[in-house]
């Protein structure tokens, strides 16, 4: 299984990054989560999700990561708990931002 998100606007403030990999944030920039449930149950020292940064022409680099469980599940509720109380303060802000085309 593959969850993806599409990355916009990059704004990178680490100077050791070549001009290269820069650009190549740029032109195009994903972040996925990847749940491996074959290799987990197969090799002791893996964790079940990965999360990959695609970046570049055709998102042809990437960057892996492993994801402990336990941590993976609490971002994403804290995630979504965040996106909630967003949603429910600033509900006429959002319909107008919405109404008005703008980005969310």
């Amino acid at each position: 299984m593959k969850i993806e998100l599409p990355l916009v606007y990059p704004d990178i403030d680490d100077n050791r990054l070549s001009d290269k990999v820069k650009k190549d944030f740029d032109i195009g920039c994903q972040i996925y989560i990847f749940k491996d449930e074959f290799s987990w149950i197969e090799e002791e020292h893996r964790h079940a999700y990965s999360l990959w940064i695609d970046y570049g022409l055709e998102k042809s680099n990437s960057l892996m990561f492993q994801v402990p469980l336990d941590d993976l599940e609490l971002f994403a509720n804290s995630l979504l708990k965040s996106i909630e109380m967003l949603r429910r303060d600033y509900k006429d802000v959002l319909k107008e931002k919405i109404k008005n085309g703008n980005l969310l």
